[in-house]
């Protein structure tokens, strides 16, 4: 009966250490579990903060212009490439009918020198009649350039016609609205002049290739007012 007793008593002690070490194990078990949550919600943190810096570091958007007939972008804007101004001759029937920025540094893949029919291109220059009253300086026959921009906004448009931006919107610049001749063959664009226009050094000849004129309104279909007849148009790139 004693031996039983003894055996007993063993069997519970052992019980006790038994428990006793669970509970310690319990214990290490829920530390390491708040331990790793902890890190857990770091990492996830850590994440959030990255994903949240994606658009303003690692991520490209916007919207990108050109700007007519000048070197420089504004200051808020970034420069993607400067160079010329560009498009068919005014007598050509056909080639392109746009008015294109040419790079200042171009780099070529395959050509040829051969006289198979192609479609050509020419510097571009001003013509008005000087004193025009129109541009801030003299620009008649002069040759520009142009430079693309990209700025950090969702939209950019040109709006022919307007000086100045709508409310709620940002001014790239202001300019007047430019084309070919009425009388001359082909179609061409209409492009936004800045109002103070930079010259291609040397460009000042009279080189009659490809031509940019003011644009002016006409009374009719067009109402007047507010529009007025024979007035030359001006027109704003605005971004928002």
């Amino acid at each position: 009966m004693l031996q039983k007793l003894v055996s007993l008593e063993q069997t519970i002690h052992n019980l006790k250490n038994s428990l006793t070490d669970s509970k310690i194990r319990i214990e290490e078990l829920s530390r390491e579990n708040e331990q790793t949550t902890q890190t857990l919600n770091n990492l996830l943190a850590e994440k959030k903060d990255k994903t949240e810096e994606l658009p303003t570091k690692n991520v490209a958007y916007g919207s990108v212009y050109i700007r007519w007939g000048r070197n420089e972008c504004k200051d808020s804007a970034e420069v993607i490439y400067k160079g010329f101004t560009a498009g068919k001759n005014y007598a050509d029937k056909g080639s392109g009918s746009n008015t294109i920025c040419l790079p200042e540094d171009p780099s070529w893949l395959n050509y040829s020198t051969s006289d198979h029919p192609r479609g050509t291109v020419y510097g571009t220059e001003i013509d008005v009649e000087e004193p025009s009253g129109v541009f801030e300086n003299k620009v008649g026959n002069q040759d520009i350039p142009c430079v693309a921009c990209h700025i950090k906004k969702g939209s950019v448009i040109m709006i022919p016609g307007r000086g100045h931006c709508y409310t709620g919107w940002n001014l790239e610049y202001a300019g007047y609205l430019m084309t070919e001749y009425h009388g001359h063959p082909g179609p061409q664009n209409h492009v936004c002049v800045d109002h103070h226009p930079d010259f291609i050094q040397g460009g000042g000849g009279n080189a009659d290739e490809h031509i940019l004129y003011l644009t002016i309104s006409k009374c009719g279909s067009l109402p007047c007012p507010p529009y007025a007849n024979d007035r030359e148009l001006a027109c704003v790139v605005c971004s928002k």
